[in-house]
């Protein structure tokens, strides 16, 4: 009549299990992403090198006018004052040259996340925030000539944007420091 049953077997296991979902956030540095660029450094970056451009294009320029007022012929047997006058304006042209050219490094570090091109371009936005300081106050007394006030609405926008350039590369120590 009734016969005992066997105790009932447990279902089988199966052979492997993956181990549980670790939370968001787990673990220490290196195990996230990079953190994306900011919008900031974006701008600032292609500032910088748009400005670079323009920068070393003046900046050839004038050393080339400066070769070329540097041989101007007076006529005179003694010494001919646009040599000098053509020398001081190729070395500014050198200047702005050089200029230009770690406007555009910088520019083009900072969007690979450089560290060196973070600073390289904090400084070269100092630098010129300050000229640019000094253009503003000296076209002052010039507001009253022609184009005096669109020069110093033109000095204000580039001024500030520079500023802005600058203070866009401080903030982003997060996403410079994490591409050292």
């Amino acid at each position: 009549m009734d016969q005992p049953q066997p105790p009932a077997q447990p279902p089988a296991q199966p052979q492997w299990t993956p181990p549980p979902q670790q939370p968001t956030g787990w673990g220490g540095p290196g195990y996230g992403g990079p953190p994306p660029r900011p919008t900031g450094v974006t701008l600032a970056a292609i500032y910088l090198i748009v400005m670079g451009v323009l920068l070393a294009l003046a900046g050839a320029a004038c050393g080339l006018l400066g070769g070329a007022v540097g041989t101007i012929d007076t006529g005179d047997a003694g010494i001919n004052p646009f040599g000098a006058l053509g020398g001081a304006i190729a070395i500014f042209g050198i200047i702005v040259l050089i200029l230009g050219i770690l406007s555009i490094a910088a520019g083009a570090g900072a969007l690979g996340g450089r560290g060196w091109a973070r600073w390289t371009g904090v400084v070269v936005s100092i630098l010129f925030v300050i000229l640019g300081v000094l253009t503003i106050v000296g076209s002052l007394g010039n507001l009253d000539a022609a184009g005096g006030a669109t020069s110093l609405i033109f000095w204000v926008i580039i001024t500030v944007a520079y500023a802005l350039t600058a203070w866009a590369l401080i903030q982003a120590r997060d996403f410079f420091a994490y591409r050292r």
